[in-house]
């Protein structure tokens, strides 16, 4: 099983790192968690083919995590993909879909695709994978991390979230976090719907993950990336991961 991280990036831009995505690939099929603006070039890197795409899981209806599915429902039509494209997310992913025909009209028909609103109790299956949805804390804005289980590993990933106590339960013993880390200790007042340094590393630590890995990172703590890492390491003692985008982690 392959994780690759497609986006590490946030909003404020970063000429190394795209807005958030990444790619699960389990015995030879992608599942893909998020599309923000840039995910779909990095995809086309490491997906040499992208009509093998059958899920897309969106965590929130936030621009940065979902503006790029426009571009991959175009380039899967003028690449003749001819199965059914499912997109996963909170219930205005239906809405997002009827915008995306009524402003590109030119699109309507030209991909089959399917929209499923997750929920709480949400999971899909699989022969080969489980995803289940839990919500997170993005202050009053729907969003939801997923819990991924296959060939005996589980892997969880945050979308946007401050500390959250679901996440904490989700991601028990996981063996692999892959949690947001957007601004600097000293910057949480900026965002208070999102995760620090100190508050993911205590996260880790109380659900025992493995290995985490931190993305939707802002310049402002790629520049101060040691203290960050320090911060972190206060309280969780496991594999730290800051990943470059399209880099790949095999499990």
């Amino acid at each position: 099983m392959e994780v690759t991280i497609l986006g590490s990036g946030a909003s404020l831009l970063s000429p190394d790192r795209v807005l958030s995505g990444l790619m699960i690939e389990i015995a030879g099929e992608p599942l893909i968690f998020d599309m923000g603006a840039g995910v779909l070039h990095r995809l086309s890197c490491s997906l040499v083919e992208l009509t093998r795409i059958e899920h897309l899981f969106i965590s929130h209806l936030h621009v940065d995590h979902c503006s790029d599915i426009v571009a991959l429902v175009q380039s899967l039509w003028l690449m003749g993909y001819d199965k059914t494209l499912n997109v996963y997310g909170p219930k205005d992913i239906l809405k997002m879909g009827e915008a995306i025909g009524e402003v590109f009209p030119y699109l309507i028909g030209k991909i089959k695709i399917k929209s499923h609103t997750i929920s709480p109790e949400f999971q899909v299956k699989s022969k080969n994978w489980t995803v289940k949805a839990f919500p997170v804390n993005h202050g009053d804005f729907e969003a939801y991390g997923y819990h991924l289980e296959a060939e005996g590993k589980r892997i969880v990933y945050s979308g946007d979230t401050a500390p959250s106590e679901n996440l904490v339960k989700a991601a028990k013993d996981a063996d692999l976090l892959i949690h947001e880390c957007s601004l600097p200790d000293r910057m949480k007042g900026m965002a208070p719907n999102h995760s620090t340094p100190g508050e993911v590393g205590k996260v880790a630590a109380e659900a025992d993950v493995k290995t985490l890995v931190i993305t939707h990172l802002y310049p402002e703590l790629i520049e101060e990336l040691g203290d960050a890492l320090r911060s972190i390491r206060a309280t969780f003692s496991g594999k730290i991961i800051v990943p470059r985008d399209t880099q790949i982690i095999t499990l």
